[in-house]
């Protein structure tokens, strides 16, 4: 067993700050198809983005 293991590059990539913006807008919209199309090819930052689009649909309180 080695004393230190080595990990794998991530999958995927990271959306851009946009990508998100436009997916969470269109989720607060009610259409699901452009959140789920960029979380299915952020594969091993599915979980990060997915967060991140939640994190920009939460509308302050006025």
């Amino acid at each position: 067993m080695p004393l230190f293991s080595r990990k794998t590059e991530p999958k995927g990539y990271r959306p851009t700050d946009d990508e998100v913006k436009t997916a969470a807008a269109q989720l607060n919209a009610g259409s699901q198809d452009a959140a789920n199309d960029l979380v299915a090819h952020s594969v091993d930052y599915g979980r990060e983005t997915a967060m991140r689009i939640l994190g920009h649909c939460i509308e302050p309180p006025s």
